[in-house]
């Protein structure tokens, strides 16, 4: 199982806000007022630039600049509550666990060890946050890993899309950024609002023979 780091295991929701308000000062963009961040969550991406004035094409080199600024944040925030336990009791019933990420190698460590998180087989460091399909079809090639019995947790309906394009079956994490309804428009197998649903999911599910 592949788990997106931000947002499944981390919520860095309140930190992206941040810094994008201090971008959108810079550039001139609409910030995000503090009751809205939640309700951006059920919008696509295009909508969001829509309402925010951010043009569409500047959105990836925005998000990155975000990601960079909150890098010094990210080893000492807490994980998402119950996510810690979840991975030990998976790592016990034989799952290979594995993360996807943009952050770099060494916050995203230094956050692990900060929360007594290392039970994974697999780190994947992506370059770019828009390339997932590629980087998931990439881990498939490198791990030999039977893409009909892998499955990959994301929080936002991109990473969903990314796996359904090169046959993977995706969950949704509807504790990151996008809505339980945004994710279920990209068909995932399952949307999970709380890791402990996350777990009864997991615990029940066979995957194909």
């Amino acid at each position: 199982m592949l788990l997106n780091f931000n947002g499944v295991l981390v919520q860095t929701r309140p930190l992206a806000v941040k810094y994008y308000n201090e971008i959108a000062g810079e550039k001139g963009y609409r910030p995000i007022a503090p009751d809205e961040a939640e309700s951006l969550g059920g919008l696509s991406i295009r909508e969001r630039c829509r309402l925010l004035g951010v043009p569409l094409h500047r959105m990836p080199l925005v998000g990155m600049a975000i990601k960079r600024r909150y890098q010094a944040d990210l080893p000492t925030l807490p994980a998402v509550p119950g996510m810690p336990e979840l991975l030990a009791e998976l790592k016990s019933r034989g799952y290979k666990l594995g993360f996807l990420t943009s952050n770099g190698k060494e916050a995203t460590r230094a956050f692990l060890r900060h929360n007594r998180m290392e039970p994974f087989d697999y780190e994947l460091y992506a370059a770019h946050p828009f390339s997932k399909s590629r980087d998931l079809a990439r881990f498939v090639k490198s791990s030999g890993t039977d893409r009909a019995r892998l499955l990959y947790v994301g929080d936002e309906r991109r990473d969903l899309a990314a796996g359904n394009r090169i046959g993977i079956a995706s969950v949704g994490a509807a504790w990151g950024y996008d809505s339980a309804g945004l994710l279920r428009e990209s068909d995932p197998v399952f949307v999970a609002e709380r890791p402990e649903q996350l777990r009864a999911f997991l615990l029940d599910y066979r995957f194909p023979c």
